[in-house]
């Protein structure tokens, strides 16, 4: 248990630690910054964006809802590897944390001006139970590690 902590605590690798996380980034905005299929039809996008967009769109409201909670909580995980030095268990740092609450409240703001979206209080209050749960448990994971070994 504690190998497998550790190694999600804080990869070893370089590439997963610097380029995973800004991946991630991008994604994530992508799939929450893509405007809904009806938008994408009036712009005339590309097929394959509709077709994307569909399928985002394509399951219940308050999934959707939910789905922001482990979208930011593997957001401010990864925050927590890129700013975290190789081989050195360390709690989450402040500049993760910032760039998490950041990064929660720039994507929901920034929904109002992508077409047929709006920034909703109820995504952002998920985006940062997300962020608060990842310290949390990046914290529980540091102590566990340290005081195992």
């Amino acid at each position: 248990m504690l190998k497998f902590l550790s190694s999600i605590h804080c990869p070893q690798s370089t590439i997963i630690r610097k380029i995973v996380p800004l991946l991630y980034g991008f994604f994530l905005q992508l799939i929450t910054g893509i405007p809904k299929p009806e938008a994408l039809d009036k712009f005339d996008a590309a097929e394959i964006a509709i077709r994307l967009s569909e399928q985002l769109y394509d399951y219940p409201f308050w999934l959707q809802d939910l789905s922001h909670l482990p979208l930011f909580f593997a957001f401010t995980w990864m925050a927590h590897w890129f700013f975290t030095e190789k081989n050195l268990i360390q709690s989450i740092s402040k500049k993760a944390i910032s760039i998490s609450i950041f990064y929660a409240m720039f994507n929901e703001a920034i929904q109002a001006i992508i077409p047929d979206r709006f920034p909703s209080l109820g995504d952002l209050v998920m985006n940062l139970a997300g962020v608060i749960l990842a310290i949390l448990a990046i914290k529980a994971c540091t102590k566990y590690i340290a005081t195992s070994t």
